[in-house]
């Protein structure tokens, strides 16, 4: 069995990841040098993210870091690691093992055997892999962001309410969930990083995050 060490801010997805793992490694309590992978969790905070990063090459030089890189792109990570080479970008998110695939994606100084090696992994984990663009929200994080913004959009606008747009997008679309419930079992937290990384990125006004969903933001950090 692989050895995994578990790191991030987000202990819910800590504790998913645990379990979506534990069948095929073993899951480390602590980092040294004899962990295989080392899993990064965070997604949106970029100074915890980078601290982290300098925590990991302090205990580990060999080990594949997986890092969640919904909101900060693989490539901007390796500015702040000494061995870029062993960073490979997942999309890890609340809810994620439920789905039967997972996106990986890589900068252009990810070794092609440490990419390899985790797609491996994750297929043993029994999920299909899918290789992305190193690009905030990945591919379907962005779409479900998107849809997320326009759904809280139109509730604002007092167009529908929460549940009726919930309803119909499950039974227009045959979706797992409404688009305001599905913000909440992800994280606003994180739909918010993922809408403001691709306004930061592209520079278009679609990308604008809906008032409404920027209060829900800022009601959770504050409280």
């Amino acid at each position: 069995m692989k050895k995994v060490f578990l790191i991030g801010d987000n202990e819910d997805l800590i504790k998913e990841t645990s379990e979506f793992l534990k069948l095929q490694c073993d899951i480390a309590d602590e980092l040294d040098e004899s962990a295989d992978f080392i899993f990064e969790l965070t997604n949106s905070g970029k100074e915890v993210k980078f601290n982290i990063m300098n925590f990991i090459d302090e205990k580990n030089t060999n080990g594949i870091i997986v890092s969640s890189s919904l909101c900060i792109p693989v490539i901007e990570q390796c500015l702040h690691s000494k061995h870029p080479g062993r960073i490979v970008g997942a999309g890890f998110y609340q809810t994620f093992s439920k789905s039967k695939g997972l996106e990986l994606a890589k900068s252009k100084f990810t070794a092609e055997e440490n990419y390899t090696k985790t797609k491996k992994l994750m297929e043993d984990c029994g999920k299909e892999v899918f290789e992305v663009p190193d690009k905030p929200g990945m591919i379907s994080l962005r779409i479900i962001s998107l849809i997320i913004n326009e759904a809280y959009l139109v509730m604002q606008e007092g167009t529908s309410s929460r549940e009726d747009i919930d309803t119909a997008m499950k039974l227009g679309t045959n979706y797992p969930y409404g688009p305001i419930e599905w913000s909440e079992k992800i994280g606003i937290d994180l739909i918010y990083g993922i809408l403001k990384s691709m306004q930061e990125e592209f520079g278009e006004d679609r990308y604008r995050i809906t008032p409404l969903l920027r209060e829900r933001y800022l009601v959770k950090e504050i409280s």
